[in-house]
């Protein structure tokens, strides 16, 4: 079942996922001060999507390892955030890992549509993040 993502055939394989990384990296460059701040909503959900992300694509056989985490880890140094705010950035994280491993102890062909759905998720709110001027 390890390899059941890319033999089910998502169209979010391993070059897309890349994709959406870069997309997460240029989004989020360091931020501003004033930017700093105050920690946006988007960022808390782009950091809830990075750990479900991170339980549903290993569960699924896409061999990524840490990839998931590791960005979870590069944003929270790039956004450079309060230790409140970086806390509460940790705990959407881990919250989510633990919510999508409880929904899906396997991978099933709900859990790579859902994989799916959170990596589009995920792009278009780290694509919204560059446009709205957080990390720039």
């Amino acid at each position: 079942m390890g390899r059941f993502l890319s033999s089910f055939g998502t169209h979010f394989g391993r070059r897309h996922a890349m994709a959406a990384l870069i997309a997460l990296v240029c989004a989020l460059q360091p931020l501003g001060a004033a930017a700093n701040s105050s920690l946006t909503a988007k960022a808390a959900q782009l950091a809830a999507i990075l750990g479900a992300v991170h339980h549903l694509r290993d569960i699924c056989g896409t061999n990524e390892g840490q990839l998931w985490r590791n960005k979870m880890i590069e944003m929270i140094g790039v956004l450079e955030p309060s230790d409140q705010d970086r806390q509460k950035l940790v705990k959407n994280f881990n919250d989510a890992y633990y919510r999508y491993k409880n929904a899906y102890p396997a991978c099933t062909a709900a859990a790579a549509r859902q994989s799916d759905k959170l990596m589009q998720d995920g792009q278009r709110i780290a694509e919204e993040l560059a446009a709205s001027g957080h990390g720039r």
